[in-house]
């Protein structure tokens, strides 16, 4: 690996770390990120990085090789790397998210995707679920057990969503997921972003801090002391319903990267998330006209 760093990129590391499926190093302050990505997605990034460098913002910043070309052949799989700030590896919190989002609201850029139309994404998931447990729900009794509870919160996401989602409302550039262990690179990082309204991030923010403690307070002050619009915190309680939290470790699962026990502390919980959400619903009830749902 160093050696096609030194040949493609002419630098020369004097560590490098191995992190899952890719590798970082630091080269004379300047910190790098090599991993495996395809031609369309390196090509929508840059362009979209020097859309944040013409307004004035930060971006992770795409490299080309001496040979300018996006991308490097190793072990059978097409690299690229990413210069970024040393900064970027704090961890991030709500404040740092929202602080994001204000900072480039009053932007237009071009080379998002646009994944606002979260009915369409969730049902395209949910077909590949239900095949994946015809394919090996015998294999994992876990699995088996709780998979209807799960598809059937989806389900009802789904429904909500086709109710109220409104295509013409304005979006800001979001992420493709946001967690509780993400850091700032995940935020500034031109691969990870995509157009679609602000409340998915805080959301999938809050959806992977529930397995560690209680969110419902940081979730309601959140929706107290954030300028969100009646539709916004809809659509925020619309997010809620969809488990990322569980289909994460469902697809790692069947993929074999996980041990089925790894489900067990999320199905602990699983009453917990109900209570969740009817305290959201009874918030938002007292402010503004929510669907008829919850019988308390």
């Amino acid at each position: 690996m160093r050696n096609l760093i030194k040949y493609y990129y002419k630098l020369e590391p004097l560590e490098i770390h191995q992190k899952k499926d890719f590798y970082t190093f630091n080269v004379e302050n300047k910190n790098y990120k090599l991993f495996e990505a395809n031609i369309e997605d390196i090509e929508r990034a840059y362009k979209l990085a020097l859309e944040f460098y013409s307004n004035g913002l930060y971006s992770n910043h795409p490299l080309k090789t001496a040979m300018n070309t996006w991308q490097v052949a190793y072990n059978q799989k097409l690299y690229h790397l990413v210069e970024y700030d040393k900064s970027m590896e704090e961890l991030i919190n709500i404040n740092k998210i929202v602080y994001f989002q204000k900072s480039i609201e009053h932007y237009q850029f071009n080379n998002l995707l646009n994944t606002s139309n979260w009915g369409l994404l969730w049902s395209k998931k949910m077909d590949y679920f239900e095949y994946q447990m015809n394919q090996f729900g015998i294999k994992y009794p876990m699995i088996r057990e709780t998979f209807a509870y799960y598809i059937g919160l989806a389900e009802m996401g789904i429904a909500l969503f086709n109710t109220y989602y409104n295509e013409n409302y304005p979006l800001i550039v979001s992420h493709k997921r946001i967690r509780k262990k993400s850091d700032l690179y995940d935020i500034y990082d031109p691969f990870n972003m995509v157009k679609d309204l602000k409340v998915r991030d805080i959301s999938e923010y809050f959806k992977s801090m529930y397995l560690e403690k209680d969110v419902y307070k940081d979730i309601i002050d959140y929706l107290n002391n954030e300028a969100l619009s009646k539709y916004e915190k809809i659509m925020f309680y619309i997010r809620m319903f969809y488990p990322s939290f569980y289909f994460d470790v469902f697809e790692k699962i069947t993929d074999g990267n996980l041990n089925e026990k790894d489900l067990e502390k999320i199905i602990k919980k699983t009453e917990n998330y109900d209570t969740l959400l009817k305290k959201i619903y009874n918030h938002l009830s007292n402010e503004i006209e929510m669907p008829i749902m919850w019988v308390n």
